[in-house]
C-alpha cells in the first residue's frame, strides 16, 4: 500500500523523542532535557511537512 510524503512524516515524528528517551537511559542526562532535544528534532520534519510542502 503506497503512502505519501505526511504519512511518513507522521510515522517518523516518534523516532527523535525515542532518541532523545534512549539518551536519557544510556547516560546521565535528565530525562526533561533529553526529551527536550528529542522534541526540538522532531518539529523539524514537522515543519517541513506543514510549511514547506503543505497537503
Amino acid at each position: 500500500m503506497p503512502t505519501d510524503r505526511h504519512d511518513a512524516v507522521l510515522t517518523i515524528l516518534p523516532a527523535p523523542l525515542l532518541a532523545g528517551l534512549a539518551w536519557a537511559w544510556l547516560t546521565s542526562v535528565g530525562t526533561a532535557v533529553a526529551l527536550g532535544a528529542g522534541s526540538l528534532f522532531a518539529v523539524a520534519p514537522l515543519a517541513y511537512a506543514l510549511f514547506v510542502r503543505p497537503p
